[in-house]
């Protein structure tokens, strides 16, 4: 009796199934870059929250976030029109953000400053909701600043 190394037919078409299932999954979620813009502002305004109030506590000053919805574009800066910048450490340039176009931000507050002890200017809690205007079906992703201690989550 003689070995054959080869393949069958029924294990070429189960291969064939298989990878037409999973392109016909995976493929579109590759083809736009939509869900991928709103995940990345999101984390983009998260982590500059973060950094804002890291920064005054760490320079014993107020910190400003400065949060445009209409042009969707974010700013740190000591004053509360970010006339006076802050500078982002990896560019050594005012820290500015702009975010896509895709993207729709809404925020409870369109300007929240960090006192030097890290705590939110005004104090109140904050809230920014980060959704995508191309497919509404994406899940929209919220941001809040607790009151008195500034926590971001």
């Amino acid at each position: 009796m003689r070995i054959l190394g080869g393949y069958t037919l029924i294990e070429l078409v189960v291969v064939i199934v298989i990878t037409s299932i999973l392109a016909v999954v995976l493929v579109p979620r590759f083809i736009g870059r939509d869900a991928f813009d709103a995940r990345g502002a999101h984390d983009t305004l998260l982590a500059s929250l973060r950094y804002a109030q890291k920064l005054a506590i760490a320079q014993r000053t107020t910190v400003y976030v400065n949060l445009n919805t209409s042009t969707r574009q974010l700013c740190l800066g000591y004053s509360s029109d970010c006339s006076s910048p802050v500078l982002d450490p990896r560019t050594q340039s005012a820290y500015v953000r702009q975010m896509a176009s895709s993207v729709v931000l809404t925020a409870s507050t369109a300007v929240l400053g960090y006192d030097g002890l890290g705590r939110p200017v005004p104090n109140a809690a904050a809230s920014y909701s980060v959704s995508n205007s191309v497919d509404p079906s994406m899940p929209t992703r919220t941001i809040n600043v607790t009151a008195e201690t500034g926590h971001v989550q």
